[in-house]
């Protein structure tokens, strides 16, 4: 997907935050992620964000990341595409957008560190 058709996706219709799924000890629940965006897909969304504006991003363990982005993309990959969430430090974001365009994501969602609190 080139940028200049990213943009005419992310123009053209709904873009969905699905909630990552966790288990009762804080760690990424696949199965249940994979039966939410199987369930969100067919609703017309223009792009699925993984990772990211829901406030999950900043609750993922670093090996989590990839293994949330890549069972996005593995889930939707011929129904909507995956824009991942990246962020913290520079240095950070910069590996996740690597990750994430490794694992097939077609764009990112930057996610400031300094924007986490309910009243910003």
């Amino acid at each position: 997907m080139t940028p200049l058709e990213l943009k005419e996706t992310v123009s053209s219709g709904l873009l969905s935050f699905p909630v990552t799924d966790f288990n009762a000890q804080g760690d990424f629940h696949k199965a249940g992620y994979i039966k939410r965006l199987e369930w969100l897909a067919p609703y017309g969304a223009s792009a699925l964000f993984a990772a990211g504006g829901t406030g999950e991003f900043f609750s993922l363990a670093a090996s989590e990341y990839s293994q949330v982005i890549k069972t996005a993309v593995d889930t939707c990959a011929n129904s909507v595409p995956i824009l991942a969430g990246v962020g913290g430090s520079t240095r950070q974001a910069i590996e996740y957008a690597q990750e994430a365009e490794r694992l097939g994501a077609k764009g990112l969602l930057l996610l400031p560190h300094y924007l986490t609190e309910a009243s910003q």
